[in-house]
């Protein structure tokens, strides 16, 4: 996730007020934007009868909610993404092996599992991937499913797919066709997560056939295997409507929301300038006026946000469930719609945050989630917005009780 949040929040920023997840993420869309979108989140009640799906005539409703994606849904409603390890260069964060008898005993039953294949592939035309990738993979999902939690594995950071589509889509398939050999007689609480965070030249419309290629493939030794997969725009909310999938019964959708990314990413170096204010609470507005901070140059669009931010009531205030909510019904009444599982794959905090309001932000978006019947995926375990203190051994004070209630 972090690696991209630069690019991808140029691409956001010109939505977000312009029109106003990116980044994300990832939610990767804006509330407050051109006409179409406010009258797209303005129809996300999902007790609504005006809301309307704009998908494309290809995606075909499914009549019935007793299928197996939707059993398989109930098994990932409470996981944690293990960010900055296996997606990042030559590994990044350590997990030891006791971290995932941890992670059962703090209250998840999933995690999410980034992994930079196509770093370890060789080159055409086969693209064989190496030994090592494979036991580092299978070190996570064999901990995982030894403690009796489902695991998801996924392609991450695969920027020649994004870059060109099309002249990648041979490497992709053939990395899923050998993952998918590999963890064939892997019980069915292992599932594959096709792509995260499509964004760039790999939009929703070209990665729908795509996707359907690879779900072909995957089929061939897994006709049985959960599959998640995500709309482009960065795995983005606003990116369902252009989503068609083919007619199998075993595939749930995914979206990333970071929002509100003026406080889930402030002081992040990787997002620039219009996002390193820091000194940002949740929920506004703070006790005392935040000051902006001139030497950052701030946009006219940040000092707004800044003064709705310092003079808005809670409900009202940027940087409150209300730069989310509307987010998630509208998640919720287009699954309701196509009859396809959804499931949240990331949304956080940076720990430039101060413990407070994290923890403030995290009980609040998972409350929404939950009581929306969303499950949920946290970034991340110990990296950059850690859930667990890996010095100390424990949880990041409140984010216990923020994600589980005790």
């Amino acid at each position: 996730m972090k690696r991209f949040l630069t690019t991808r929040h140029r691409g956001q920023i010109s939505s977000y007020f312009g029109i106003m997840k990116k980044i994300h993420i990832f939610c990767l869309v804006s509330l407050a934007v051109l006409p179409a979108f406010s009258k797209l989140f303005a129809q996300a009640n999902p007790d609504d009868e005006s809301f309307m799906p704009a998908n494309p005539p290809g995606m075909k409703l499914m009549a019935s909610h007793d299928t197996p994606a939707y059993r398989a849904a109930k098994l990932f409603q409470r996981g944690v993404n293990l960010g900055d390890y296996l997606e990042a260069g030559r590994w990044g964060v350590k997990i030891p092996a006791a971290d995932f008898a941890q992670m059962k005993r703090e209250g998840f039953d999933h995690v999410r599992v980034p992994v930079g294949w196509h770093r370890y592939a060789g080159g055409a035309p086969d693209f064989t991937l190496s030994p090592e990738i494979f036991a580092r993979v299978d070190f996570a999902v064999t901990n995982t499913l030894a403690n009796k939690m489902a695991v998801m594995i996924n392609i991450h950071h695969f920027d020649e797919l994004d870059k060109d589509p099309a002249a990648a889509t041979d490497e992709f398939i053939k990395i899923w066709r050998q993952v998918a050999a590999h963890y064939k007689n892997f019980p069915n609480t292992l599932a594959f997560e096709l792509d995260n965070e499509p964004h760039d030249q790999a939009t929703t419309a070209l990665m729908n056939p795509i996707y359907a290629k690879v779900i072909a493939a995957i089929r061939e030794t897994n006709p049985q295997r959960t599959l998640f997969v995500e709309p482009g725009g960065w795995g983005s909310i606003n990116e369902l409507k252009n989503l068609v999938l083919p007619p199998d019964d075993n595939v749930i959708v995914s979206v990333h929301c970071y929002e509100p990314f003026h406080f889930t990413h402030q002081g992040a170096g990787w997002v620039g300038a219009d996002f390193q204010q820091t000194g940002i609470v949740f929920p506004g507005p703070p006790a005392a006026p935040l000051v902006p901070d001139m030497s950052l140059n701030p946009k006219p669009w940040v000092l707004e946000w800044i003064k709705k931010y310092n003079t808005l009531a809670t409900e009202k205030n940027p940087s409150s469930a209300r730069a989310f909510t509307e987010r998630l019904k509208y998640v919720r009444a287009w699954s309701d719609f196509y009859g396809r599982p959804i499931h949240l794959g990331e949304f956080g905090a940076y720990t430039k945050a101060d413990a407070q309001s994290r923890a403030n932000f995290y009980a609040a978006f998972r409350r929404t989630a939950e009581e929306l019947k969303i499950g949920w995926c946290i970034w991340d375990w110990n990296a950059n917005f850690h859930y667990w203190n890996a010095v100390e051994n424990r949880a990041v004070p409140g984010m216990h009780a923020a994600l589980f209630g005790k």
